[in-house]
C-alpha cells in the first residue's frame, strides 16, 4: 500500500496513520468497493449507487473506533470488563486480582516503559497483547457495536436490511490502518441475517519517544503505581497510560457528518427545536403509535446545532477560513444569537452592508447550505478531526462552488480530513487545478525558483487526493467502485462527464440544424 503522506515541503496534515482502507461487499447498493482514505477523498457517480451509504458507514466506524488510531481505543478493553453481568464481572475482577498480585512486577515494568523516553514495542507485554487480540474478536462485544452504530446511523431495525443480496452472500465491512507502509490492524465483520463473525488482525506496533507526552510522564506513573497498589484492574492501567501518556489527539480525532438535508434542516431548525421543546415536558409524552425517527447522523446534525458555542480556540487558520467563506460567497456573517444565556441558540444571517439579522427560512437557499459549514468551522472544526460533506455544491452557483472547492482544499492544508460526496463537474474541475497548482509548487521548490504563487492560497498535492466513481455493474448485482487516477490534462473526471457534454454539443448541432433547415424550406416555399 502506497503511503499518501504529503512530501515535505507542504505543511502536510498531522492525521497519525496516513492509511486507512476501507473495503465493503454486499453492502447497500454496493457489491463491492475498495476505498482508501486520503487527505481530501471525494466520491462521484450516479445516484443511488452507494455514495452516501459508504460516507455513511465511514462515519460510523469512526465513532466505534474514535478515528483510526494506531491499535483499537483502550475503551475497547474497558468495555470488555464494564459490559458484564454485574456477578460475573466481580469474579473476574477477583481473578485478575490474583493475577496482578502474581505479576506486579511485569506490570510496574509496564509503567515504568510507557513514561520513559524508550520506544515501546507492543509485545513486550504479551497479555495486553493478546487481551487487545481477544477484546476485538469478541463477537458480542465489537460485533454488537458496530451493529447498533449502523442501525443508528441508516435508521433500520437490523443490520440484516444493510445486505444487498440477502440471498447471494453476506454483507462484509473490513477496515484496515497502515502506517509507513506496515499493516497496524484490521477488522473485518460480516453477517446475515442469520449470523455476525468478527475477524481481527493486530500487528506487534512500535511506538517511538517522539509520540509521547514528555509533560505527562511524572504525572501519569506515579497515578499508574498508585493505582497498582491498589489492585486495580490491569486494564483501567493500561487505559490512562495510553490515553494521557501519548499524543491522543493525534489518534483520537472528531467525525462531523454533514448530510444532504442541512438545508432544509436549517430552514426548518426553529420548529424542530421547539417539537423537541414540547415533547420534553411531561403533558408532551404522548406518544402515537408509530414514533418516526431520525438517522444517527441527522440527529447528531441537529444536536450539533442545537449544542452550538462559539469557544475561544487556537485554531484560528479554521476560524479565518470560515470569516473568508462568509465575506467572499456568502457576502455576509451568520451567527447564533439566543434570548437568555441558556436558551438554545437561533441562527441569523446579516447580509454584507446592512445591519439587520435575517432568519434563514428568509434568506436564499445558499445560505441555509452554507450556515452550518461555517458555525462547524469556526466552532467544532480542529486540526485531524474528518468532515464528511454531501454534496457541497448544493444551491451554489458555479462561481461559489469553485470559492466552495478551494475551502476544502484549505481546511486539508489545516488539517482537516475531508470526504465529499458530489456531482459537481465544476468542483472536480476546480480539484483538479489546484493539484495543478500543488505540482507547480513543488516544482518551483525544487528548482529553488521563487514561486508567483500567493503563500496562503489553498492548494493541493496529487497524493493527498483521492477520488472514487461510483457505478452501477451490467449484470445489475449492484454497484462498483474504482479510482480516478489525476491526469494533467483531464484533471479528476469522470469520463462519462464528457459523454454527457458531446451529448449535449450533439443534440445543440442536430436541432441547430434542424431549425436552419426549417428555416430554409420555409424560405423557398415562400419563393
Amino acid at each position: 500500500m502506497t503511503s499518501h503522506e504529503a512530501p515535505a515541503t507542504s505543511e502536510a496534515p498531522q492525521f497519525g496513520p496516513p492509511n486507512v482502507r476501507l473495503e465493503v461487499q454486499n453492502f447497500g447498493p454496493l457489491a463491492q468497493a475498495s476505498v482508501e482514505l486520503r487527505p481530501l477523498t471525494m466520491f462521484v457517480g450516479p445516484s443511488n449507487t452507494g455514495k452516501t451509504y459508504l460516507s455513511l458507514l465511514i462515519y460510523s466506524l469512526h465513532r466505534m473506533f474514535e478515528g483510526f488510531p494506531p491499535l483499537p481505543p483502550p475503551s475497547i478493553l474497558l468495555q470488555s470488563i464494564y459490559d458484564l453481568p454485574h456477578g460475573h464481572q466481580e469474579e473476574i475482577k477477583a481473578s485478575e486480582k490474583i493475577e496482578m498480585e502474581m505479576t506486579e512486577e511485569m506490570i510496574g515494568a509496564m509503567i515504568d516503559k510507557w513514561t520513559s523516553d524508550e520506544q515501546v514495542r507492543l509485545s513486550e507485554f504479551p497479555d495486553l497483547y493478546e487481551e487487545l487480540i481477544s477484546s476485538i474478536n469478541d463477537t458480542s462485544l465489537l460485533g454488537d457495536n458496530l451493529s447498533s452504530e449502523l442501525q443508528r446511523c441508516f435508521d433500520v431495525d437490523s443490520k440484516a436490511d444493510l445486505v444487498n443480496h440477502s440471498w447471494k452472500d453476506n454483507a462484509r465491512v473490513s477496515l484496515s490502518i497502515s502506517d509507513m507502509n506496515k499493516e497496524l490492524w484490521q477488522f473485518t465483520m460480516k453477517w446475515s441475517d442469520k449470523e455476525t463473525l468478527i475477524s481481527d488482525h493486530i500487528e506487534d506496533i512500535i511506538f517511538p519517544p517522539d509520540y509521547r507526552n514528555s509533560m505527562a510522564q511524572t504525572h501519569t506513573k506515579k497515578l499508574c503505581h498508585k493505582l497498582l497498589q491498589q489492585g486495580r484492574n490491569w486494564r483501567e492501567i493500561f487505559a490512562i497510560l495510553f490515553q494521557s501518556n501519548f499524543l491522543g489527539h493525534r489518534w483520537f480525532d472528531t467525525v462531523l457528518y454533514l448530510p444532504a438535508s442541512r438545508g432544509g434542516i436549517m430552514q426548518s431548525y426553529q420548529l424542530i427545536v421547539s417539537a423537541l421543546v414540547s415533547r420534553s415536558t411531561r403533558p408532551g409524552l404522548r406518544f402515537p403509535e408509530t414514533i418516526p425517527t431520525l438517522s444517527g447522523s441527522v440527529a447528531d446534525f441537529i444536536q450539533h446545532l442545537i449544542l452550538y458555542r462559539e469557544y475561544s480556540r487556537n485554531f484560528n487558520k479554521i476560524s479565518e477560513l470560515a470569516t473568508v467563506l462568509e465575506e467572499e460567497t456568502l457576502w455576509g456573517r451568520v451567527s447564533a444569537i439566543r434570548s437568555t444565556p441558556g436558551s438554545y441558540p437561533e441562527f441569523v444571517y446579516c447580509p454584507q452592508g446592512t445591519k439587520q439579522n435575517i432568519r434563514l427560512n428568509r434568506a436564499s437557499s445558499m445560505v441555509s447550505e452554507l450556515t452550518p459549514v461555517v458555525l462547524l468551522m469556526r466552532g467544532r472544526l480542529k486540526p485531524g478531526d474528518t468532515l464528511i460533506i454531501e454534496e457541497p455544491e448544493a444551491h451554489l452557483h458555479p462561481a461559489a462552488q469553485t470559492r466552495m472547492a478551494k475551502t476544502l482544499a484549505a481546511l486539508v492544508r489545516a488539517g482537516v480530513r475531508v470526504v465529499v460526496t458530489t456531482h459537481s463537474d465544476w468542483l472536480l474541475q476546480e480539484m483538479a487545478n489546484l493539484v495543478r497548482e500543488g505540482e507547480l509548487r513543488q516544482a518551483q521548490a525544487q528548482e529553488g525558483a521563487d514561486s508567483e504563487a500567493d503563500a496562503s492560497a489553498p492548494w493541493l498535492d496529487p497524493k493527498e487526493v483521492g477520488v472514487w466513481l461510483f457505478k452501477n455493474s451490467e449484470d445489475g448485482d449492484g454497484a462498483t467502485v474504482q479510482e480516478i487516477p489525476f491526469d494533467r490534462v483531464d484533471g479528476l473526471e469522470p469520463e462519462d462527464y464528457a459523454d454527457v457534454a458531446e451529448t449535449l454539443y450533439n443534440d445543440s448541432a442536430k436541432l441547430q440544424n434542424q431549425l436552419e433547415e426549417t428555416r430554409i424550406q420555409r424560405e423557398n416555399a415562400n419563393g
